[in-house]
């Protein structure tokens, strides 16, 4: 066995018993008992935090990408990456020309159906004033050939152009259904066209900044084609994923949030969303943070946040002033006037940094607690604290 590697273990043990029990001297005497140098310090006030650290992904609360609404040549693309566009500004236009060669075609069309249908309400004005004649001489030789005036000849021939005039009429009431027909088509042609001519050109949805550009002046692009992306980075939030534990502890408008950046920080925000679920696989949920127009973020890059769930004044100590015991019980040691170590149970809250919140602090704010030295000290041990105490 290594004596000499047990050697001084075994007198610092012989020491603490000696302090204890008191040991005699080589003359019989009683030694001294042996004191424990301590630090103390009262309870202190202070806020104590309950939070959770958590790490987003920052992004722009809008974003858009902007695709083709319809095929042909891209004659106008007036943005390049990393411009900036107020709402409304134009940003590229496709076959514009073409497009409104259609249209004046199709106002031109609704023209020539107007007319069409105009022309129309001449031939059955005509047709409706035939019929009239033509019945009229019907039921007068329907009369004639009833009384023998007239032969039978003569009445079929009144009857024949009378029943032709009822399908002229017929015919010419057709037509007007048919040219109002045209006419309605005509006009949503022109709907269609005008539409077109006006998604040819595309304007900016909101202020932005140009991300991404997929196509170049004069490529021709196909409906649905991504053309650009934009950000508006003026408004921008912070996006991250938590713990299913803490679901019931976030409240969207009212949960802080702080923002840190290189360990510092920088401002506070509060949660503006939760997701209505948890996702299942990950046991995580979603949330979203908005950022203060003063805090330098770009969209895409990693935020870190404390979430703060708890905020309130209460007394503590330094937490490793807390000794464990058995059935998960903590003590500190205070000192009494004879300067003896005195433990008393404590309730631990909120542990802030280094720091413990002592919930039952009311019944011991008058004492002075071992915060340093602490790990040598059992009840009733002699105590020497530091000349600051």
């Amino acid at each position: 066995m290594n004596f000499a590697r047990w050697l001084p273990a075994c007198c610092v043990l012989a020491g603490m018993v000696c302090g204890v029990c008191g040991c005699k001297d080589d003359n019989g005497n009683k030694a001294a008992e042996r004191e424990i140098r301590v630090t103390l310090a009262p309870l202190e006030k202070r806020t104590f935090r309950r939070q959770i650290p958590v790490q987003g992904t920052v992004w722009p609360v809008e974003y858009a990408t902007i695709s083709a609404k319809i095929s042909g040549t891209l004659e106008l693309l007036k943005v390049d990456e990393g411009d900036s566009r107020k709402k409304g500004d134009v940003l590229f236009g496709i076959d514009r020309q073409i497009l409104k060669n259609q249209v004046t075609v199709q106002e031109n069309e609704i023209k020539v159906k107007q007319a069409e249908l105009e022309s129309a309400g001449f031939v059955l004005e005509n047709a409706e004033i035939s019929e009239r004649k033509a019945r009229q001489d019907y039921e007068r030789f329907l009369t004639l050939w009833q009384s023998k005036a007239t032969s039978r000849t003569d009445f079929e021939t009144y009857e024949t152009n009378y029943k032709k005039a009822q399908t002229d009429v017929r015919n010419a009431r057709a037509a007007i259904a048919n040219a109002e027909a045209q006419l309605k088509q005509a006009e949503d042609n022109l709907t269609i066209a005008r539409k077109n001519l006006d998604d040819s050109v595309v304007k900016a949805p909101f202020d932005c900044i140009v991300t991404d550009k997929y196509v170049e002046e004069n490529e021709y692009v196909s409906t649905g084609q991504n053309i650009l992306k934009l950000e508006n980075q003026k408004t921008l939030e912070v996006i991250c994923y938590i713990s299913a534990i803490y679901y019931g502890l976030i409240e969207p408008g009212r949960t802080p949030a702080e923002f840190a950046l290189d360990g510092e920080v920088k401002g506070e925000g509060v949660v503006t969303y939760k997701a209505p679920n948890i996702d299942p696989e990950s046991r995580t949920f979603k949330l979203k943070v908005l950022v203060p127009e003063s805090i330098p973020l770009v969209s895409g890059t990693l935020c870190d946040l404390n979430l703060i769930l708890e905020e309130k004044e209460a007394y503590g100590l330094p937490a490793d002033a807390l000794l464990l015991r058995a059935n998960d019980r903590y003590i500190v040691y205070a000192i009494t006037p004879e300067k003896r170590a005195q433990s008393h149970d404590v309730e631990r809250g909120i542990i802030d940094g280094k720091y413990c919140e002592i919930v039952n602090a009311q019944d011991i704010l008058t004492e002075r607690f071992v915060v340093t030295g602490q790990t040598f000290v059992n009840n009733g041990s002699l105590l020497r604290p530091n000349p600051q105490n």
